[in-house]
């Protein structure tokens, strides 16, 4: 099999949730330490460009069915590293991927205003994955979190301050002093309570695809009110995208560059570094 699926509940509102899984900038500062060291991330060349640049350009174009989020970090000889993100409305990302590594990606259901299911995946669009992958996946590793048995509940959670390590922080072994991927994001999503409010927010240049997500979302809803026109995502066709990780000259924008590599078909070669 090609793919993994997992579950956990998220106590915040989706938007927030899915609002940290389509922001790139935070890879390179809150993951730093894990880059290197989870099974389904270490090795890759891309990597050494995410330690290397913490300060990513962020361009962002529509697609038919929601966002190619870009996110540009400096490479050699002038060239710029690329990770484009992919958003289909209304709760579904796609990872760019690292090297051979299964790709990444969540979606965000609603349960209520104030929790959601977090689904979490792998996938590898030309090759099964290893049982070491797949186990990887399921002992909580890459964007997966280990859950207590029987329940969707998340070892790391609230209730316990996401098992938070002062001393490995200090050592530095992890940014925030929690472990791994899923709950160093899930405790800064949660965290910020059920709801954030927005109105304190100080929105910068890396915040560019929330924006443009928040803007799109708005824009859907307000047309289904007062036109009834269904809002896109629903299309079978609009769901058929791949993310990419791709290094290219400085003239060169990915959104036309790599239009083609963008688009999903089965037994394409991804394009990935």
């Amino acid at each position: 099999e090609q793919t993994v699926s997992t579950k956990r509940l998220q106590e915040c509102n989706w938007l927030q949730a899915l609002e940290g899984g389509i922001d790139s900038s935070h890879v390179s500062f809150l993951h730093s330490q894990e880059l290197e060291r989870d099974p389904l991330f270490k090795g890759a060349k891309a990597n050494s460009y995410n330690l290397a640049d913490l300060k990513p350009y962020f361009d962002v174009s529509p697609s038919d069915g929601g966002l190619y989020i870009g996110a540009r970090r400096n490479a050699e000889d002038g060239k710029y590293y690329w990770r484009v993100t992919q958003w289909v409305m209304p709760c579904f990302t796609m990872i760019p991927p690292r090297a051979d590594h299964p790709q990444h990606g969540h979606f965000w259901v609603p349960i209520n205003d104030e929790n959601c299911w977090t689904w979490s995946y792998d996938y590898h669009p030309n090759r099964s994955l290893t049982a070491q992958e797949r186990q990887a996946c399921l002992d909580g590793k890459g964007v997966h979190a280990e859950v207590i048995p029987g329940t969707f509940i998340s070892v790391q959670n609230k209730s316990n301050d996401y098992l938070m390590d002062r001393g490995a922080q200090k050592r530095g072994e992890t940014y925030s002093g929690i472990a791994g991927f899923a709950m160093q994001d899930g405790s800064l999503q949660e965290s910020m309570g059920p709801i954030i409010d927005r109105s304190k927010e100080n929105l910068v240049q890396t915040d560019y695809g929330i924006v443009m997500t928040r803007n799109r979302l708005r824009r859907a809803a307000t047309d289904l009110r007062d036109k009834g026109v269904m809002p896109p995502g629903r299309d079978v066709e609009h769901m058929k995208v791949r993310s990419i990780a791709v290094v290219l000259d400085p003239e060169l924008n990915y959104a036309e560059a790599c239009k083609e590599d963008m688009v999903a078909a089965e037994g394409k070669i991804r394009t990935t570094v």
